[in-house]
């Protein structure tokens, strides 16, 4: 059991510093203040301790009291067995919190580790913890309203029974690989019959290799010896050709007569030219010279003098007579110089056709007969030969792929033998494994159908329903007079809650405030004492926030009867000013606008 003790707490909410509660001195304790003084803060501080949130969602930068703007600390005592706990949290811009076990820190590295540990000691996750400590009549016990899956949801959390639903997925997820197991060992079989059957061998005999005894290296050999005469007879041909070519040339060259004939050396010409040159630069000379005489005028163009006559006649006159005589002495040297080329070609046709026939006569082979060889008849013996040799040459090509054809034959029988044994051990295995698997497969889905919703889970809270109704209805009869009755239906997935109000079925909302908190109340004190036979996480602090108020003087005086005697449980009722003569009060007070309790 987990017996919460002692809170302190400084500066949270409307409270200021030094606030101290000993949370199980009495079995039903009254929390009295008017609005806005921090009556229902006291639980949202527990939850701030052990949970590190509260169930209204206040974010922690508006926990610390504004007024006071220091930060704010909270300190919890409790034990649960044997063990004494103390939890610590003190949040001034940064958290910190502080773990202590029997004395001992136990405290992690980071708060998010430490309250961790803390809910692993709890044993009560968070949304659990709140709806068994706290209720009012705004958020109440949601057990009852929720909806029928969720209320079963509860029930499984609130009694530990989520192993059930962790084995069920564990279950399930080995179902899941088993499957994928069964199928791809299934497909495998699948692709090994499916190669035993395409690659069964009708003859599995293997063939011998045929001995080629084709020899064709002598007539090769042969051929070869042929071809290299014909090709010599071939050349040598051309040669004797070429040669009585130049034979016939030689013939037709007259040397003596081209001897006899030639004029002699040849005359220099160079002289000649050079000077015609000169006598053609003289002529030019004179007709520039004369054309300019001509053009003069009367008189002078730069310095007006008339000029004279006769003296221009007298020059016109010279360079005529020199250009005549340049005419005169350019056309002889022509000629002299045309008579000389002249004699030079002769001169040089003869030197030529010595030459031509010095060349020729040089370039005759003298050892070369005049008749061309004959090699018709070893054309005729390698023909024959190269006939001959084709014949071999398809003969063994038809025999090299007789004997390939057999040896990709052989090697295909070889190897569809090699993997045939392979392949029907793999299906062995494979059909081995399968088998496995399917019987592991057919215990996972009874396991699966076990541990689901609908199996143990289902019969074992099936089981504590009947007990929580007993024990629900036993608490609602003494709040209602007997009027109420609370009953349970286990369907599949969903929890069903059926209402009676005097043997007439009702919808739970539409009960009254008043009926809805007994109803809840019983329900809510009914769970907590289930947990109490089956739970190690029961807890002894319920608060009842302004459920009072919707309750008139008999149902008031009916629920503090209920309470007073759950000796196991410490209750604390907050109201607004209603008191009860024999319940120990509190009174939440503010000085300024700081909340304090008082006694």
């Amino acid at each position: 059991m987990i017996t919460l003790k002692k809170l302190k707490w400084d500066n949270c909410f409307s409270y200021g510093s030094g606030n101290e509660l000993n949370l199980a001195d009495n079995t039903v304790t009254q929390i009295i203040g008017t609005n806005g003084m921090g009556k229902s803060s006291i639980p949202l501080i527990i939850e701030e301790v052990l949970y590190n949130k509260n169930s209204k969602g206040i974010k922690k930068a508006d926990i610390p009291n504004r007024y006071v703007n220091d930060g704010y600390s909270i300190s919890l005592e409790f034990s649960k067995g044997p063990n004494e706990y103390i939890i610590s949290v003190s949040r001034k811009g940064s958290i910190k919190v502080k773990l202590v076990e029997n004395g001992d820190d136990i405290s992690s590295h980071t708060a998010t580790n430490t309250y961790k540990t803390l809910q692993e000691i709890m044993g009560v996750d968070f949304k659990t913890f709140s709806q068994l400590v706290y209720q009012n009549t705004n958020a109440s016990l949601q057990f009852l309203t929720a909806t029928d899956s969720n209320r079963k949801k509860f029930l499984i959390d609130l009694l530990h029974l989520e192993e059930y639903l962790e084995l069920f997925e564990i279950f399930k997820a080995a179902s899941r690989d088993s499957d994928t197991l069964i199928t791809g060992a299934s497909a495998k079989i699948a692709t090994i019959d499916r190669w035993l059957t395409n690659n069964k061998l009708t003859d599995s005999n293997i063939l011998p290799i045929v001995n080629i005894e084709i020899d064709t290296e002598e007539d090769e050999k042969q051929l070869s010896i042929l071809l290299s005469e014909i090709r010599n007879i071939s050349e040598n041909n051309k040669k004797i050709i070429k040669n009585n070519g130049l034979i016939d040339v030689l013939k037709s060259l007259d040397l003596q007569k081209a001897v006899q004939e030639a004029p002699g050396d040849k005359v220099p010409v160079a002289e000649h030219k050079e000077a015609l040159y000169v006598l053609k630069a003289k002529r030019l000379q004179a007709i520039k010279a004369l054309e300019k005489i001509t053009k003069l005028k009367s008189s002078c163009h730069v310095c007006e003098q008339p000029i004279n006559e006769e003296f221009r006649r007298d020059l016109i006159s010279a360079e005529i007579g020199q250009r005549d005589h340049c005419d005169i002495e350019i056309e002889i040297l022509e000629g002299v110089i045309e008579g000389a080329n002249f004699r030079n070609q002769k001169v040089q046709e003869a030197l030529d056709l010595e030459k031509q026939w010095a060349d020729t006569f040089r370039s005759i082979d003298r050892s070369l007969p005049i008749r061309i060889q004959n090699e018709d008849e070893l054309t005729q013996k390698a023909e024959d030969l190269s006939v001959r040799l084709k014949v071999k040459r398809e003969e063994i090509r038809l025999l090299t792929e007789q004997n390939t054809e057999i040896t990709k034959r052989n090697t295909r029988i070889q190897v569809i033998q090699e993997q045939t044994q392979e392949f029907v051990t793999q299906l062995g295995e494979a059909t081995k494994t399968l088998n496995q698997h399917r019987q592991l497969d057919s215990n996972l889905e009874v396991l699966k159908k076990s541990f689901s919703t609908n199996g143990l889970l289902a019969y074992k809270i099936e089981n504590l329903v009947v007990e929580l109704e007993v024990v629900a209805n036993t608490y609602l009869a003494e709040l209602s007079d007997g009027r109420f009755t609370l009953g349970f239906n286990v369907q599949k997935d969903k929890l069903n809650v059926e209402i009676t109000d005097n043997g007439n079925i009702v919808d739970i909302l539409a009960l009254s405030s008043g009926e809805l908190a007994r109803v809840n109340t019983a329900t809510l004190i009914a769970i907590r004492k289930l947990m109490s036979s089956i739970s190690k996480s029961k807890i002894n602090i319920l608060f009842l926030d302004e459920v009072i108020n919707v309750l008139d003087d008999t149902g008031r005086e009916k629920m503090v009867e209920l309470l007073i005697k759950e000796d196991e449980l410490n209750t604390y009722v907050v109201s607004h000013g209603w008191t009860h003569p024999l319940l120990d009060k509190i009174e939440v007070i503010k000085d300024g606008s700081v909340s304090k309790l008082e006694w």
